[in-house]
């Protein structure tokens, strides 16, 4: 019999296939999950990656369903099932995952199928023939009827999964069961059965103090190691927290969503130039970037390398080290100071105009802006400023698009208040 899977604290590295929900009603093609190094640059240079040295425990959802559930996986390939309401399984009621990624199919050159009668759980000194307490009761006590899958699912050193299924006796009252034990029932009618009614259900744990949590089918969470869900990896500390948008222990950046990288953001010395690698994989491009570390601005071009010496296409200039000097740009016509490339607000060059950023992100329209100087100007309905033209509420501004102060005329403001 094979004893159900223990998680050694000291393995830095869980493998579970398929998160959150352990059963799922209807079959579902998998969603090829394929986390590429995501460097959208005409160069195509590639940021080196980390070597994985890490030891691996395996938890992988089982690759068939039965009766339109899919049974509880219980670690290293196996995986367990309850039957209520019947005690008979036939190659039709098995749905095989036949993903294009990761297909199931049976092996019967190798193992021959075991359709007919399946073995009822039993019950010995008051525990139940569950692979929770299968190392503690009497060798081959709970017999199964076991299905044998293969798999191209490189996960484990083997490609057979097994489904080890049991009956539950007529005469007990599934309802009457310890959650351990009910979390594993199928009702071969293809109906609920209850399995989720107060017990754990695996999967990621939203907590209140706002810290995210991977719980195990023993109900047990991910701690001090490496998560991966299908092809995804995250870092759970010795709390079982899940890291964010930092460096792991071991040394790997994990991004917002907690996803370990194959990259490190930041500075990335690339022959003679300079890239930066943002957080979510890209090299900074085609604008302007704040170093976190030093709050100094740099500008990258189309190609991702880091201007120096320079005036940029937006009017700055940058020193040899890549910094913008602070003045205001050159391309600045009106008489209030752009107030830099990075800032939230302010005067802002759009292509061959002007608009005004204001601080909740949104251009200011249809409406007059008073700069330091005390001179106006003004912004259509689209957010550009007007110039060498009269506004709609009568005011002429010039060329540089400043109010000349005169008056409005009779007949535009009349026009313009009807």
């Amino acid at each position: 019999m094979t004893d159900n899977l223990i998680v050694s604290h000291n393995a830095p590295f869980y493998f579970i296939q398929n998160p959150g929900h352990i059963r799922r009603k209807h079959m579902f093609k998998k969603k090829l999950a394929i986390f590429a190094l995501a460097l959208a640059l005409s160069t195509g240079t590639a940021v080196s990656a980390f070597a994985d040295t890490t030891n691996k425990v395996a938890i992988e959802n089982c690759g068939a369903y039965l009766f339109e559930w899919r049974p509880v996986d219980c670690g290293d390939g196996v995986a367990f099932a309850i039957l209520v309401g019947g005690n008979t399984i036939q190659e039709s009621d098995v749905i095989l995952n036949r993903g294009y990624d990761y297909a199931y199919t049976f092996d019967p050159m190798t193992y021959q199928r075991p359709w007919g009668t399946v073995p009822d759980l039993v019950n010995v000194d008051g525990k139940w023939g569950i692979p929770e307490n299968w190392s503690s009761m009497p060798q081959d006590s709970q017999p199964v009827m076991q299905i044998v899958l293969k798999t191209n699912y490189k996960t484990l050193s083997t490609d057979k999964r097994y489904v080890n299924v049991v009956h539950l006796p007529s005469n007990i009252d599934s309802s009457t069961l310890p959650s351990e034990v009910r979390k594993y029932l199928i009702n071969v009618d293809g109906s609920d059965a209850g399995a989720y009614t107060d017990t754990i259900t695996p999967g990621w744990q939203d907590l209140e103090d706002g810290t995210v949590k991977y719980m195990k089918p023993d109900g047990t969470y991910v701690s001090n190691g490496w998560l991966q869900l299908d092809d995804k990896k995250y870092y759970m500390d010795e709390n079982g927290v899940k890291l964010t948008d930092t460096i792991t222990p071991d040394g790997y950046y994990v991004n917002i969503n907690g996803e370990k990288t194959s990259y490190m953001p930041g500075w990335f010395k690339d022959g003679d130039n300079w890239r930066y690698i943002l957080k979510n994989g890209y090299y900074a491009q085609n604008g302007w970037l704040q170093d976190p570390a030093t709050q100094k601005y740099y500008y990258f071009n189309m190609a991702a390398i880091m201007e120096a010496d320079t005036t940029t296409p937006d009017g700055y200039y940058v020193g040899a080290d890549g910094a913008w000097d602070g003045n205001a740009s050159t391309k600045n016509t009106t008489e209030e100071k752009n107030l830099g490339p990075g800032v939230d607000k302010g005067w802002e060059p759009v292509d061959t105009g002007w608009k005004f950023k204001q601080e909740d992100g949104t251009y200011l329209t249809n409406s007059w802006r008073q700069d330091s100087n005390g001179k106006w100007y003004y912004l259509n309905e689209d957010g550009w400023m007007l110039k060498n033209a009269n506004t709609p509420d009568g005011y002429h501004v010039d060329a540089n698009g400043v109010w000349d102060g005169d008056a409005a005329t009779e007949s535009e403001s009349e026009e313009a208040a009807e």
